[in-house]
């Protein structure tokens, strides 16, 4: 795949990117209960901090009487206690409790003035103590409330229906047809979020409702109606909002028989006056607790909160699947257009963040204010895996291009001038200025190839130019230097100053990379020679020494460079190669740093123009010809000494062979002048030349 080049190519990656996001989401949101289950996740989340903030809590005109652990098993009773009351001696008898116990709690709780006492317990089958309780709930009429349900079939009761279990008729007529169904609308997490106002069992059970089937009452619509709320009229499922729990005050059943529990927790029963009182099981051991977005809640304290709701309206309105797929097509289209004007990744990553944290807090308030659910997973995600795609995409682009530019600017500059712009922005190489540091300074030309460059076409001297800056050019790279210019038919590299190590490393670095040029212009020479082209030769300077490394130039227009005097000898050495008919001359600190490369030769003492003090050349060599060394070296002792007749005659026997044959000739011609002319008195054998 190829990556775009142009910034309208880059629009279309991008779109393609947060397209391909898009799709994802919108596959996860119709294929996988992720989205959904993680959209309700959120959702109750929010329901709770919302509930949180606006403080609701249940009406306090509410109580709960809860069949809980203590009520079940009487252990904080004393003997007494429990044989001065027949319902505590009936709950004490064995469970299921008889019937008599929820007459005699109907019969505390009304007496003491009770507006409403609802039963979320099934009466189903007649048992002992009916007609007690049948007596209580006539004596009563419209205060009483009781509970039905219907059984759904579980998966092995394939064909089976959902059934309607009801009060006993007795019951039922006892409270005039005032019961309600306890089911809720069932949740793919099963959590309790919503109820029915109404509802038949084929309603229940999530199938469709047969003809003819009638529709009965919730718990809740049932006690609404008593209490002279209106429930509305629509009996589909309705999400309700929970109040905060731990609201409610709770009272174990069997504390309405024990005097001095009725005395201390309900005030001699005044407590009582003109509430509604739900009674129902909390005992673990019942099984009567579900999930809610508040956790795990009992049943009884479950039909309370649906009661609250249904008496004060509050309801939880949904968007729907139109509003969630438009809020996620926006969200991807917002991700786009902030993917055009971005900055940097930070700024991006921050945006995307920032407007996803103003989805969540506008969801906040809509769900604060109007009590309504904005879509919250489905565009988040959308918004999110988009901005996320893109910024991949976005970074990859980058990363391609800037990997494209700095190829191409490294053919302009050296490698390792690029890695330090681009890695290091903030370094001394972005501003004008230099440093001081210890260098070693390269000049390598080609020899005679100025007067040659006359024959030759323009393309010729381009190509030939080009065969052979690639050859030198990369042994300058392998041996980590830095190519500083090109100068016609000669280059100038340098060590030490970009990638510092020490002073010795450098110079052997460049003594190493000057030794292999030449063995790469030979092999090049015999590949020209079988072409039967001009053969080329190159003389290389190298000197070591503090330097000004950094930026000539103006804010437009920079080089780096480096300037100084040990650049200025580095180019008066290379010049003298031509004389000395050495390839490589190099200073004293090169010798010395480098002598465990290659033999180093002394070749002459010189004073370069514009230089006082004088410098030691030498000449670095392989070793090929130790005789040839040793004799060198004392001709030029002789040479020295003013023994010019025994000097020529040794010079004149290396001329002809040897790594050096030309720097010998040189020395015996030297030799013949001083023969014919002596030098001056005072001579100390340092050659001096003034020109460049």
């Amino acid at each position: 795949m190829q990556l775009a080049r142009t910034s309208t190519a880059r629009l279309r990656w991008q779109a393609v990117s947060v397209g391909t996001g898009l799709l994802a989401v919108l596959a996860a949101v119709w294929f996988t209960p992720f989205v959904g289950s993680l959209n309700l996740y959120v959702q109750d989340w929010m329901l709770r901090e919302t509930t949180r903030l606006t403080r609701k809590v249940l009406p306090a005109d509410f109580a709960l009487v809860t069949i809980d652990e203590r009520a079940m098993a009487l252990s904080d009773l004393d003997p007494e206690e429990l044989a001065g009351s027949r319902p505590l001696q009936l709950m004490k008898d064995k469970w299921p409790w008889s019937r008599e116990v929820y007459a005699a709690a109907a019969e505390k709780l009304l007496s003491a003035g009770a507006r409403l006492v609802i039963f979320d317990i099934l009466f189903p089958a007649a048992r002992e103590g009916d007609e007690a309780f049948a007596g209580v709930l006539e004596k009563y009429p419209g205060k009483v409330v009781l509970a039905s349900t219907v059984e759904i079939p579980s998966s092995e009761q394939q064909g089976a229906m959902p059934q309607l279990v009801s009060p006993t008729p007795a019951l039922e007529a006892a409270v005039a047809g005032h019961a309600g169904l306890v089911n809720f609308p069932p949740w793919s997490d099963r959590k309790v979020r919503s109820l029915f106002t109404e509802a038949t069992a084929s309603e229940i059970a999530g199938l469709k409702t047969l003809p003819g089937e009638e529709a009965l009452p919730t718990l809740a619509t049932a006690a609404a109606r008593l209490l002279g709320g209106a429930p509305p009229e629509n009996r589909g499922p309705r999400r309700f909002r929970y109040a905060l729990p731990g609201s409610l005050k709770i009272i174990s059943l069997h504390e309405l028989f024990v005097p001095a529990y009725w005395a201390a927790n309900s005030q001699d029963g005044r407590f009582f006056q003109d509430r509604v009182v739900i009674i129902g099981a909390t005992a673990e051991r019942l099984h009567d607790i579900y999930p809610t977005p508040w956790g795990p809640l009992p049943g009884p304290e479950i039909q309370t909160h649906a009661l609250a709701a249904t008496m004060r309206g509050d309801w939880l309105g949904q968007a729907g699947m139109r509003l969630s797929l438009i809020t996620m097509l926006a969200g991807a289209v917002a991700v786009f257009a902030l993917l055009m004007v971005r900055r940097s990744a930070l700024w991006f990553v921050t945006g995307l963040l920032g407007v996803a944290l103003l989805w969540l807090g506008l969801g906040l308030l809509a769900l604060g204010v109007f009590s309504y659910f904005l879509p919250m997973a489905p565009p988040l995600l959308s918004w999110l895996v988009c901005g996320f795609a893109g910024l991949v995409c976005d970074v990859t682009l980058e990363r391609h291009e800037r990997g494209r530019l700095r190829g191409m600017l490294e053919r302009y500059v050296s490698k390792d001038i690029v890695s330090e712009i681009a890695d290091n922005p903030d370094s001394f190489l972005q501003t004008l200025g230099g440093q001081r540091k210890e260098i070693v300074a390269m000049f390598s030309d080609l020899k005679g190839f100025t007067s040659a460059s006359e024959k030759l076409e323009p393309a010729a001297l381009v190509a030939l130019l080009n065969e052979y800056f690639g050859e030198m050019v990369s042994v300058v790279f392998k041996h980590k230097g830095t190519l500083d210019k090109f100068m016609g038919d000669a280059l100038m590299a340098t060590w030490g100053c970009i990638q510092v190590e020490s002073p010795a490393v450098d110079a052997r670095r460049a003594v190493t990379a000057a030794l292999e040029m030449q063995d790469r212009l030979a092999v090049m020479n015999a590949q020209r020679q079988k072409r039967g082209a001009m053969l080329w030769s190159s003389g290389t300077g190298i000197c070591q020494g503090p330097a000004i490394f950094g930026n000539i130039g103006s804010p437009e227009k920079m080089d780096l460079t480096v300037i100084g005097d040990t650049v200025n000898l580095a180019s008066r050495v290379e010049g003298l190669t031509r004389i000395y008919g050495c390839p490589i001359l190099v200073d004293a600190h090169i010798a010395a740093n480098a002598a465990s490369v290659c033999q180093f030769l002394v070749v002459d003492d010189v004073r370069v123009k514009g230089r006082t003090k004088p410098e030691k050349l030498f000449f670095p060599h392989r070793g090929e010809d130790p005789a040839w060394v040793e004799a060198f070296a004392s001709a030029r002792e002789k040479y020295l000494a003013g023994d010019f007749e025994p000097a020529r005659a040794a010079f004149g026997k290396l001329s002809t062979r040897g790594p050096a044959p030309a720097l010998a000739a040189r020395f015996m011609s030297r030799c013949e002048g001083f023969l014919r002319v002596p030098p001056d008195e005072g001579w100390d054998g340092v050659s001096a030349f003034v020109d460049k």
